[in-house]
């Protein structure tokens, strides 16, 4: 089937993806969607499958040796992975797996970066069940590992996405089977990271916009973003309601059962 893609990213949600999307579209044998998120799957497929093909057409794909796209929310919308198997039963699925507490946060932090409201934590946690849901990524691992053979799911960290970069996109480049030595220059570019959480939208409020595209233009946004981040991270990640701690503890062991793997510093 020519003209539906040979991969999909999966998500997570707040796992790297638009950083993957444009390290993707940087290499020259790939060729992913200028959208990249095409909800197919989970929010149009009654749109019919023709309309999804339309995405990846010789024209568009030009000389690209391989194709694919990008939904994170495709891991967790009921029928969403039922769907891709029975239209391509072959795709190679991209899974990022995120600490689910620091995924959850990461999720308000960009809430309240884009909302005016001025809302705590635990009101957002209550407000909204789905961020829970979508750390609870164990659950939705063995789902995939459940419809498509092991071989063609590859599982990834977050964890290594920030420690090493190189060596994260070369193991996606080579899964998918184009040049793993290509080297993009979104490498070391935390896209779509959140400048100066807990600031930012004071700084829209006396309308000081213009400082904020000054810090992510400069020379210095990466560092400017790392410091922040350590500072405000640490505000929320130890303030989950007991059950729902526990509820990311079990599911950090089933992650753990599945892949046999040692995740105690997730906890």
């Amino acid at each position: 089937m020519p003209d539906l893609p040979n991969f999909i990213c999966i998500g997570a949600q707040r796992a790297g993806t638009t950083w993957l999307h444009n390290c993707l579209n940087e290499h020259p044998d790939v060729f992913v969607p200028h959208e990249k998120e095409l909800h197919f799957f989970d929010r149009f497929y009654s749109d019919g499958i023709e309309s999804y093909k339309e995405n990846f057409s010789p024209e568009l794909r030009g000389s690209a040796k391989t194709w694919g796209e990008i939904t994170p929310n495709y891991y967790q919308e009921p029928n969403s992975l039922e769907r891709i198997k029975s239209h391509i039963p072959e795709v190679k699925i991209i899974y990022i797996l995120r600490e689910p507490a620091a995924r959850a946060f990461s999720q308000y932090q960009l809430y309240t970066q884009n909302k005016i409201e001025n809302i705590r934590f635990q009101d957002f946690i209550d407000k909204n069940p789905s961020a829970i849901d979508l750390s609870l990524q164990g659950e939705h691992l063995n789902r995939a590992l459940s419809l498509f053979d092991r071989p063609k799911v590859l599982i990834l960290f977050y964890d290594e996405l920030v420690e090493n970069p190189v060596d994260f996109i070369k193991k996606v480049y080579l899964f998918i089977g184009v040049d793993p030595e290509f080297k993009p220059t979104s490498l070391k570019k935390r896209i779509n990271r959140i400048v100066l959480p807990g600031l930012q939208e004071k700084l829209k409020k006396m309308g000081l916009t213009w400082l904020i595209d000054l810090i992510k233009a400069s020379p210095f946004s990466e560092l400017v973003k790392e410091i922040a981040h350590r500072k405000h991270d640490q505000t929320g990640n130890n303030n989950y309601p007991k059950d729902v701690q526990k509820k990311f503890n079990a599911d950090i062991k089933k992650i753990e059962e599945t892949l046999k793997i040692n995740l105690s510093h997730w906890r």
